[in-house]
């Protein structure tokens, strides 16, 4: 579990720096670029060329599509909708692979498992929108692709820990990036392509750490996790960014947001216990 924490604290921290990042860049070159930057940085330690025919085992290129799906939708649906909408639909993963979990794999929960869920998504929804639920009345194709999101990273979720356990947290990690890179090229003709040299150092500083190191800890961190856990444990990041947000950003939080962010640590904190 101490690995899928870590790669929730790495993920938390890249939202200040996506944020920047997107003034400047367009988002699928960004993604691109992301993707791009990790697998050349990752490319030598294939002495032998023929390792690179892992890349297109067949599993590892069905893994990469829902993963690399909920990118691009992620960063198209910013655009469309609020920022607190966002964070709600996408953060409802967990009530996603709990559905997908029972489906597909015969799952069983626990009571605390169910119970920290339902805490940690509460507390996702009172940080998000502070009790005020007015921008909910009408949904839009925004919220929609941000639900997508949802879907798309709970398939992820359900399938990465046998794909991690079979192949290794590498191997997985790199054909993410690889087929990420891949599938991302051909939706660069869809939007008006901008990019700024200012903004490469956080290109650098998402390739090197919110992908590579936090994707490695996160595909060995879930070998040993239940889906369900890793989704709920995954929330960790929302506590992370209003941290940065919080003490280094100079944002102010109300009561109520505060609130949210502590029963976000408490779902998470319910999952952990033994």
């Amino acid at each position: 579990m101490l690995f899928l924490i870590l790669a929730a604290v790495v993920w938390g921290s890249s939202f200040p720096v996506i944020t920047y990042a997107l003034r400047d860049v367009s988002p699928v070159l960004f993604l691109l670029l992301r993707f791009s930057l990790a697998f050349l940085l990752l490319l030598p330690r294939y002495r032998k060329l023929d390792r690179l025919k892992t890349l297109f085992r067949r599993d590892l290129i069905l893994i990469s599509i829902p993963n690399t799906l909920a990118f691009v939708l992620q960063y198209k649906a910013q655009e469309l909708t609020t920022a607190s909408k966002t964070a709600v639909f996408i953060n409802s993963s967990p009530l996603f692979v709990a559905l997908f979990s029972v489906i597909l794999l015969g799952d069983r929960f626990t009571f605390r498992q169910l119970a920290a869920m339902v805490i940690a998504l509460s507390g996702v929804v009172v940080t998000s929108t502070s009790l005020d639920f007015s921008s909910f009345s009408l949904i839009n194709l925004g919220d929609l692709l941000c639900l997508g999101v949802g879907f798309s990273w709970a398939f992820f979720i359900i399938y990465s820990k046998g794909m991690a356990r079979k192949h290794g947290a590498y191997n997985v990690s790199q054909a993410l990036y690889f087929w990420g890179a891949m599938m991302t090229l051909p939706l660069l003709g869809l939007e008006d392509v901008r990019f700024v040299w200012t903004s490469v150092p956080a290109i650098v500083y998402l390739a090197l750490f919110t992908t590579i190191l936090a994707f490695y800890f996160y595909l060995k961190g879930v070998q040993s996790v239940t889906p369900l856990s890793t989704s709920i444990i995954i929330l960790v990041e929302i506590v992370v960014a209003f941290l940065i947000s919080h003490f280094f950003l100079g944002e102010s939080f109300t009561a109520i947001e505060t609130m949210g962010v502590v029963m976000v640590l408490v779902g998470v904190i319910v999952v952990l216990k033994r």
